[in-house]
């Protein structure tokens, strides 16, 4: 087996994030939990968890942002030499034969040497309904969702990190396209099952229709809206249709959270704050996570 490092990102972790690490520690080599600034009553049971299957903790003090975070947990796994990182959110469950299949679909790629990330087939917990996926011209996936994804460390080294200055929203989708402006390409593993958990999903029904609003809170409706934003603006010419919907999510996120969410006058205020700070070029850590 090729050496293999998951990295878990973990924020004020449930008591389910101790179930996922034990289902994807035996697949792995090492196992790192890369914590951004959770509450000490939060991260008491990682002191208590017994040594097997064993993993290794960072502790972020404050929230310094998915980016930074994943970052932070890909440098650990370089700096000991693995070739590949496997990275998830606290929500996400590995299914058996996960890695494995994972890099199986890596490493007989007929692109491998151009091949940025794997990305596994996402199955909601509470569903269990795959999530879809858009196709490149490519054939392979256009971006990949960061939960899950498969990378080979030396990735980093052609293409650059993450993008911390994005704090959250978009990271992966900026990657994805920043590594297609280099020639790199996705792929999606069909044989590997990821369980993702739904979020703050719910449908609400008018005139006999069924319509889905995310209900993201106030802070989140910022980056959200600054990052896609950002992105449009500097994928627009490679990826013009992506980038279309992201600007009519952007509208129509906004009506639903005006017909339907609550905390309506400040993720409205965030929106705005966002769009205005896309248009500035005002990038980081602008609104408290």
């Amino acid at each position: 087996m090729s050496s293999t490092c998951a990295v878990v990102i973990t924020f004020h972790p449930q008591a389910a994030v101790w179930d996922n690490l034990a289902k994807v520690r035996p697949q792995v080599e090492a196992l790192l939990v890369v914590d951004n600034g959770s509450s000490p009553e939060s991260l008491a049971p990682f002191y208590a968890f017994p040594a097997e299957p064993g993993f290794t903790l960072i502790e972020n003090k404050v929230n310094l942002g998915i980016a930074a975070a994943l970052n932070a947990g890909v440098r650990w796994a370089k700096a000991r030499g693995f070739e590949y990182v496997a990275l998830f959110d606290q929500d996400s469950t590995v299914t058996e034969g996960f890695i494995e299949a994972m890099l199986a679909a890596y490493e007989s790629h007929s692109q491998r040497e151009r091949l940025a990330i794997v990305t596994p087939t996402q199955v909601e917990r509470n569903t269990g309904c795959p999530r879809g996926q858009g196709c490149a011209k490519d054939g392979g996936p256009l971006v990949a969702i960061t939960s899950g994804s498969l990378m080979p460390t030396a990735i980093f080294d052609q293409c650059g990190w993450f993008e911390e200055e994005l704090i959250i929203d978009g990271v992966d989708h900026e990657y994805c396209f920043r590594a297609r402006a280099q020639g790199y390409t996705l792929a999606q593993c069909r044989d590997a099952v990821l369980l993702v958990a739904v979020g703050s999903v719910r449908f609400h029904k008018v005139l006999g229709l069924k319509i889905m609003a995310k209900h993201y809170s106030a802070r989140r409706r910022y980056y959200i809206t600054r990052n896609r934003l950002v992105i449009v603006r500097r994928f627009w010419k490679e990826h013009p249709a992506w980038c279309y919907r992201a600007l009519r999510d952007v509208f129509q996120d906004t009506v639903k959270v005006i017909c339907f969410e609550d905390q309506r006058s400040t993720k409205l205020r965030n929106t705005v704050r966002g769009i205005h700070d896309a248009l500035l070029g005002r990038m980081g850590k602008v609104v408290e996570l």
